[in-house]
């Protein structure tokens, strides 16, 4: 099973220059745990999630603040080709639970841990 086989449509994000409140406003319009950042060309820069929405309220941190503040700029990608066991253990390497998908530079999705999990399971109690 590749990477592809679990992305959903669309990508959901805003722009380093937004706001906080953007970034909060998609997760919890698109019931989402992150949002990536990405450029006009929509290649990534970062990734707001929900521990970042933690720390930020943790430290006191206004919501107007521009999220290239905040983002955490150190990405762990897949691409599309990729087994989903392979991002799966990048996720549990890196102790992340979303994983931008790259393709040619620009963001076609994100993966959860979760849909990591429903696919595997999936594949597992069709093939016992």
């Amino acid at each position: 099973m590749r990477v592809k086989e679990l992305i959903r449509d669309g990508v959901i994000a805003c722009r380093a220059n937004e706001p906080i409140t953007c970034a909060v406003t998609k997760m919890y319009i698109n019931n989402v745990g992150s949002v990536l950042i990405v450029d006009d060309d929509g290649r990534p820069q970062g990734i707001f999630t929900e521990r970042d929405l933690v720390r930020v309220i943790a430290e006191n941190i206004s919501l107007d603040t521009p999220l290239s503040k905040v983002m955490s700029r150190k990405l762990i990608t897949a691409t599309p080709s990729e087994s989903v066991i392979s991002a799966a253990m990048k996720m549990i390497e890196n102790n992340i639970r979303h994983l931008p998908v790259i393709e040619e530079g620009r963001a076609v999705g994100v993966v959860s841990i979760r849909d990591i999990i429903r696919a595997l399971m999936a594949q597992e109690l069709a093939y016992p």
